[in-house]
């Protein structure tokens, strides 16, 4: 159906927020989004698509445009943006928060820096998994982390681990919020133009293929009112892409940001999923045009001689 001319597909990307792996299929946000336009917008002829992998950043999500949502040749791509897009979308963080080993016959995109100094995209085998312990860090790894955050690996654990931070998966639960700091190191600010160059390869993709593209910003990058959400937001306007805040809208509701997650796991409960498909919904209501809607007809009338 998403072939058919009358309808009107709109395309998710992201990682296991879009996987969604906790809920069943019927609650994932993408399907709600065609229920609840089916009932409210049933005139644009709405259908869905999602695809997502978790523990990927924009960089490594870009074949899944390439290869399989460009063909259902989608209205509207929406990215879904979450606080770990910043490191995954970074060579060495991304090495740094992998949950396991990667077999070796695994291979993915990624960015690279020329010798001049610019960015490309480049094919390679993703850096291997390191060991959880601390104590047994590479010395590289221990570098890369202190050059990354201002401190040593062990120093970052003990302080995650005093507060209760440090994760099931054996990395700091908090190193996406590192890119919140006031003051960023020089790292940091380069680490930051990976995520814009790779936002940047979408919305060349989108303008190329006359696709509408918006990026959904989940509830976690202004959960602990951090500065996530307002570096996403400049860049993003630096290439005229829309951000849609779920957490503006579930706060509009009269809930809490904590009611979008389950009580031990960052991703999406159902509630968070319906959030998620509502605030997109309410855009569609506001932008009908991207559909084909009422705003679309109303420009091609002749003005009145």
């Amino acid at each position: 159906p998403e072939r058919a001319a009358a309808t009107c597909n709109i395309s998710m990307i992201g990682d296991s927020f879009v996987e969604a792996m906790e809920v069943p299929i019927h609650d994932k946000f993408h399907v709600r989004l065609e229920e609840l336009a089916a009932r409210h917008l049933p005139h644009l002829n709405i259908t869905t698509s999602a695809f997502g992998i978790g523990a990927t950043g924009q960089v490594q999500q870009l074949p899944l445009y390439d290869e399989y949502a460009r063909l259902l040749h989608p209205r509207l791509l929406v990215l879904v943006f979450v606080a770990n897009d910043f490191p995954d979308n970074v060579p060495v963080l991304r090495a740094l928060t992998l949950r396991r080993w990667r077999t070796v016959s695994s291979w993915e995109l990624r960015v690279r820096r020329r010798s001049d100094g610019r960015l490309e995209l480049a094919w390679s085998r993703p850096w291997g998994q390191l060991p959880s312990s601390p104590r047994t860090q590479p010395s590289w790894a221990a570098r890369a982390m202190k050059k990354a955050v201002g401190r040593s690996w062990l120093a970052l654990w003990l302080h995650d681990k005093r507060k209760g931070l440090w994760s099931s998966v054996g990395i700091p639960s908090q190193l996406p919020l590192v890119f919140a700091r006031r003051d960023l190191s020089p790292f940091l600010e380069d680490a930051l133009q990976y995520t814009r160059f790779a936002l940047e390869q979408f919305k060349q993709r989108a303008d190329r293929d006359g696709v509408k593209l918006v990026i959904l910003a989940s509830y976690k990058l202004t959960a602990h009112q951090t500065l996530l959400l307002e570096r996403l937001s400049q860049m993003a306007a630096t290439l005229d892409i829309p951000v849609i805040d779920q957490a503006d809208y579930i706060l509009r509701q009269g809930a809490r940001l904590s009611d979008a997650r389950w009580p031990r796991d960052y991703h999406w409960n159902p509630a968070g999923h319906r959030w998620a498909a509502e605030a997109l919904l309410e855009y569609i209501e506001d932008h009908p045009a991207i559909c084909g809607g009422p705003t679309a007809s109303a420009t091609l009338l002749e003005p009145t001689p």
